[in-house]
Parts: structure tokens; C-alpha cells; sequence
């Protein structure tokens, strides 16, 4: 990845297994210096596998802050290096770095502001308790933007960090993400989607069903405020 428009950001917690292949498998096509890592107050040696990789840039929360948290001190970090557009992916390996440059390729061609995945929405790929929270915040979110969005909750996603500059943001969980697009596409930001593969590992979330549930209505309904 030659172009200075794009980086990568990783929000990263309790990653010291799945970075390290991850990072392996990245490091192969683009430069370290494009990729940030926001190491979200882990207890682990997250940051340790930094000293692999001299040229990522580290950033560390020193308490876990949230996801929405990470993955702002992230932007603000690329930002001011000069980067337009952020592909914004997960530590556990549940989004395949392959798709990196589909990202890219298709907000080169759209001239999208936003790029959104979408993953596979049946029981062979997706436990049904994500299927039901994705399709109700999904179509809730397409009913309040006027935008058909299929995978709300879809994490792998590339933002132009350019037009982000001007919001303020108050959600610092997994509400930030939903918070974004709310805002992006009320703004009439240019939105398209890419499908990828879902992969669900057998790695503990951090979604709480329930709290996570209720942040995300509460979110939903206060957006008619702003």
C-alpha cells in the first residue's frame, strides 16, 4: 500500500494470540508505518509484539476505554499523518485481512465516503443471537437514515477520516460504530458495501447482549435529538 491516502487501524484488547498472524500476514502486502494499533488498556503482552514491528504505530490507552474509544484515538493519530481513508478491522482474526485491498478498490471506484461489510446472515454462518441483533439494529438504522444498511454491526469498514473531522462523537463502545453511520449517512456521505466472508472464532466477545442491546436503543432514540 504506496498511497499515503490509506492506513489501517486495529483496535486491539486481550490480542497477544491473534495479533501476532494477523500483523504476519499484513506486514506481507503493506507497509508497517500504514498500520496503527490502539492497544485499549489490554493486561496482556499486546503491546509487546509491537517490538516486532518497529514501524506500526502504538498507541496505548493505559484503562480499557472501549472499541468506539480505540478506534477514535486511532483516527485522530492517522489523521494528523496526512491519511484520507481508514480500513478499520478487528484483532481476532473474524475479519480476513484479504479483503483489505477490496476495500480499497471499491471506495477508489465508488468514491465512497463509507465502506461497509457485509457478512453471510444464515445459521451455517452466524450463531443466531448475532443474527437477530444485526438484523433489527440494521433495519432500525436503514429506517432512521432513509439507507438500506445490511450489517450494522459489521466492524471491517473503510472511513474517509477527512469528513469525520467536523462531528462530535459520544459513544466510546460498540455504539460508536452504529454512531457513525447514523451521522455519515444523515450528512448524505456517499455509502456503498462490500460482502466478506464471516468467520466467528471461538474466542469469548466482548458483547454484552443484553447492556449492548439496551446502548444501542438508547443511542437509536437520542439520535433524533441531534
Amino acid at each position: 500500500m504506496n498511497n499515503r491516502n490509506y492506513c489501517i487501524i486495529i483496535p486491539a484488547y486481550q490480542a497477544a494470540e491473534t495479533l501476532p498472524p494477523l500483523l504476519k500476514y499484513i506486514t506481507m502486502q503493506f507497509a508497517e508505518n500504514d498500520i496503527f494499533i490502539v492497544d485499549d488498556g489490554s493486561t496482556d503482552q499486546t503491546s509487546d509484539i509491537m517490538n516486532h514491528y518497529p514501524k506500526i504505530h502504538l498507541i496505548k490507552h493505559s484503562v480499557n476505554r472501549g472499541k468506539g474509544a480505540a478506534l477514535q484515538s486511532g483516527f485522530r493519530a492517522a489523521y494528523r499523518l496526512g491519511y484520507q481513508f481508514a480500513v478499520c478491522l478487528d484483532a481476532d482474526l473474524q475479519h480476513d485481512p484479504n479483503y483489505i485491498s477490496y476495500f480499497i478498490a471499491t471506495q477508489k471506484q465508488k468514491h465512497a465516503d463509507l465502506v461497509l461489510g457485509i457478512r453471510d446472515f444464515t445459521f451455517r454462518a452466524m450463531p443466531f443471537h448475532r443474527i437477530l441483533s444485526n438484523t433489527i439494529t440494521s433495519f432500525l438504522i436503514s429506517l432512521r437514515t432513509g439507507r438500506r444498511i445490511h450489517d450494522s454491526q459489521c466492524g471491517y469498514r473503510l472511513l474517509n477520516l477527512k469528513i469525520m473531522q467536523p462531528f462530535q462523537f459520544s459513544e466510546n463502545g460498540f455504539q460508536f460504530e452504529s454512531e457513525v453511520l447514523i451521522k455519515l449517512l444523515l450528512a448524505g456521505f456517499k455509502y456503498t458495501e462490500v460482502k466478506i466472508p464471516t468467520i466467528y472464532c471461538t474466542n469469548h466477545s466482548s458483547i454484552n447482549n443484553v447492556k449492548d442491546t439496551y446502548k444501542f436503543i438508547r443511542l437509536f432514540f437520542k439520535s433524533y435529538l441531534w
